[in-house]
Protein backbone atom coordinates (compact mmCIF):
# COMPACT_ATOMS: atom_id res chain seq x y z
CA UNK A 1 0.00 0.00 0.00
CA UNK A 2 0.93 3.59 -0.65
CA UNK A 3 0.57 6.31 2.32
CA UNK A 4 -0.23 9.97 1.45
CA UNK A 5 0.85 12.87 3.47
CA UNK A 6 -1.87 13.93 6.11
CA UNK A 7 -2.25 17.40 7.85
CA UNK A 8 -5.35 17.18 10.44
CA UNK A 9 -7.12 20.67 11.27
CA UNK A 10 -9.35 20.36 14.63
CA UNK A 11 -10.68 22.59 16.71
CA UNK A 12 -9.15 21.85 20.76
CA UNK A 13 -11.67 21.72 23.71
CA UNK A 14 -10.34 21.98 27.46
CA UNK A 15 -8.32 19.92 29.20
CA UNK A 16 -11.31 17.51 31.24
CA UNK A 17 -13.76 18.92 28.88
CA UNK A 18 -17.04 16.90 30.11
CA UNK A 19 -18.44 14.61 27.43
CA UNK A 20 -21.11 16.70 26.12
CA UNK A 21 -18.17 19.57 25.68
CA UNK A 22 -16.69 17.97 23.37
CA UNK A 23 -15.94 20.41 20.13
CA UNK A 24 -12.63 18.15 18.84
CA UNK A 25 -13.50 17.20 15.58
CA UNK A 26 -12.27 13.27 14.38
CA UNK A 27 -8.53 12.71 13.87
CA UNK A 28 -7.84 11.37 10.33
CA UNK A 29 -4.34 9.42 10.05
CA UNK A 30 -2.58 7.15 8.12
CA UNK A 31 -4.39 8.06 4.11
CA UNK A 32 -3.57 4.72 2.36
CA UNK A 33 -4.17 3.78 -1.73
CA UNK A 34 -3.85 -0.01 -2.81
CA UNK A 35 -2.71 1.62 -6.30
CA UNK A 36 -1.93 5.25 -7.55
CA UNK A 37 -3.04 4.31 -11.48
CA UNK A 38 -7.17 4.00 -11.95
CA UNK A 39 -8.62 2.57 -15.18
CA UNK A 40 -11.73 2.32 -17.02
CA UNK A 41 -13.47 -0.90 -18.37
CA UNK A 42 -11.99 -3.92 -19.15
CA UNK A 43 -8.32 -3.28 -17.97
CA UNK A 44 -6.82 -4.91 -15.03
CA UNK A 45 -6.60 -2.00 -12.64
CA UNK A 46 -10.10 -1.03 -12.67
CA UNK A 47 -10.59 -0.35 -8.56
CA UNK A 48 -8.47 1.50 -5.96
CA UNK A 49 -8.91 0.98 -2.44
CA UNK A 50 -8.88 4.02 -0.23
CA UNK A 51 -8.69 3.09 3.66
CA UNK A 52 -8.03 5.76 6.72
CA UNK A 53 -7.54 5.26 10.37
CA UNK A 54 -10.21 7.31 11.89
CA UNK A 55 -10.46 7.97 15.68
CA UNK A 56 -12.79 10.24 18.02
CA UNK A 57 -13.06 10.04 21.90
CA UNK A 58 -16.52 9.77 21.71
CA UNK A 59 -17.08 7.83 18.47
CA UNK A 60 -17.63 7.90 14.62
CA UNK A 61 -20.77 9.28 13.51
CA UNK A 62 -19.58 8.66 9.66
CA UNK A 63 -16.74 8.63 7.60
CA UNK A 64 -17.35 9.99 3.90
CA UNK A 65 -14.55 9.95 0.69
CA UNK A 66 -14.98 12.92 -1.64
CA UNK A 67 -13.92 12.28 -5.09
CA UNK A 68 -13.65 13.56 -8.59
CA UNK A 69 -11.68 13.08 -11.79
CA UNK A 70 -10.35 17.17 -13.04
CA UNK A 71 -10.65 19.96 -10.85
CA UNK A 72 -13.59 21.76 -13.44
CA UNK A 73 -16.06 18.73 -11.56
CA UNK A 74 -17.80 18.78 -8.24
CA UNK A 75 -16.95 16.12 -5.86
CA UNK A 76 -19.48 13.25 -5.78
CA UNK A 77 -19.21 11.57 -1.92
CA UNK A 78 -19.32 7.73 -0.95
CA UNK A 79 -20.18 6.53 2.83
CA UNK A 80 -16.60 4.73 4.26
CA UNK A 81 -17.13 1.89 5.88
CA UNK A 82 -15.18 0.50 8.92
CA UNK A 83 -13.34 -2.90 8.46
CA UNK A 84 -10.12 -4.05 10.75
CA UNK A 85 -10.20 -0.79 12.43
CA UNK A 86 -9.40 1.36 9.38
CA UNK A 87 -12.41 2.95 7.31
CA UNK A 88 -12.11 1.96 3.86
CA UNK A 89 -13.76 2.20 0.13
CA UNK A 90 -13.15 0.76 -3.06
CA UNK A 91 -13.27 3.27 -5.92
CA UNK A 92 -14.15 2.34 -9.34
CA UNK A 93 -13.21 3.92 -12.15
CA UNK A 94 -17.01 3.26 -13.72
CA UNK A 95 -18.03 5.53 -10.98
CA UNK A 96 -15.77 8.75 -12.72
CA UNK A 97 -16.91 7.85 -16.36
CA UNK A 98 -17.85 10.75 -18.32
CA UNK A 99 -15.57 13.23 -15.95
CA UNK A 100 -12.27 12.89 -18.64
CA UNK A 101 -8.90 11.54 -17.49
CA UNK A 102 -6.18 12.75 -15.30
CA UNK A 103 -5.49 13.17 -11.71
CA UNK A 104 -8.09 12.02 -9.16
CA UNK A 105 -8.36 14.40 -6.40
CA UNK A 106 -9.94 13.35 -3.05
CA UNK A 107 -10.62 14.14 0.85
CA UNK A 108 -11.81 12.12 3.62
CA UNK A 109 -14.18 13.90 6.10
CA UNK A 110 -15.33 12.32 9.52
CA UNK A 111 -18.24 13.54 11.60
CA UNK A 112 -18.27 12.72 15.78
CA UNK A 113 -21.05 11.70 17.42
CA UNK A 114 -21.62 15.08 18.64
CA UNK A 115 -21.38 16.88 14.99
CA UNK A 116 -17.74 17.72 15.56
CA UNK A 117 -16.30 17.75 11.56
CA UNK A 118 -12.78 17.31 10.17
CA UNK A 119 -11.30 16.87 6.85
CA UNK A 120 -8.25 15.40 5.39
CA UNK A 121 -6.24 17.94 3.24
CA UNK A 122 -6.52 17.01 -1.02
CA UNK A 123 -4.75 14.28 -2.67
CA UNK A 124 -3.88 14.22 -5.81
CA UNK A 125 -1.98 11.42 -6.22
CA UNK A 126 -3.93 8.37 -8.09
CA UNK A 127 -4.35 8.67 -12.00
CA UNK A 128 -7.36 8.07 -14.06
CA UNK A 129 -6.57 6.79 -17.52
CA UNK A 130 -8.69 5.32 -20.57
CA UNK A 131 -7.81 1.48 -20.84
CA UNK A 132 -6.07 0.63 -23.68
CA UNK A 133 -6.37 -2.90 -25.13
CA UNK A 134 -3.46 -4.41 -27.57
Amino acid sequence: MLAATLVTFVIASPAGAARKADRRGPTITDITTSNRILVISDCLSTSVTLSARVTDQTGIEKVLLWSRAGSARRFKSATMSKRHGRFERNLKGKELRGQGYGSVEFYITAQDDHGNSTASPPDRSIQFLPCVQN
